[in-house]
């Protein structure tokens, strides 16, 4: 149970990257108007935000003590009771 809610946080977190690529991807990589050097500025600014958000925040969480699961007093811990 903690794999999986942990690989909600994960696909939580790919959603929004997959977002913003399919930004760069439907408007700034056809777009006729930028220039080949602004677009390839703007992809090489996402790519250095994208990295920079992983190395920056994901060292400080996992140096918290971070995994992506529930507090265990929100994490819905219940036994069956014998009936």
């Amino acid at each position: 149970a903690e794999e999986g809610r942990a690989l909600v946080t994960v696909a939580a977190g790919l959603v929004l990257v997959l977002a913003v690529s399919g930004l760069v991807e439907g408007f700034v990589t056809p777009s006729e108007v930028l220039p080949t050097w602004a677009k390839l500025l703007i992809g090489a600014l996402v790519l250095a935000a994208y990295w920079a958000y992983t190395l920056v925040l994901g060292r400080r969480a996992v140096a918290e003590g971070e995994t992506g699961d529930l507090r265990e007093d929100l994490a819905g811990h219940t036994l069956a009771q014998a009936g």
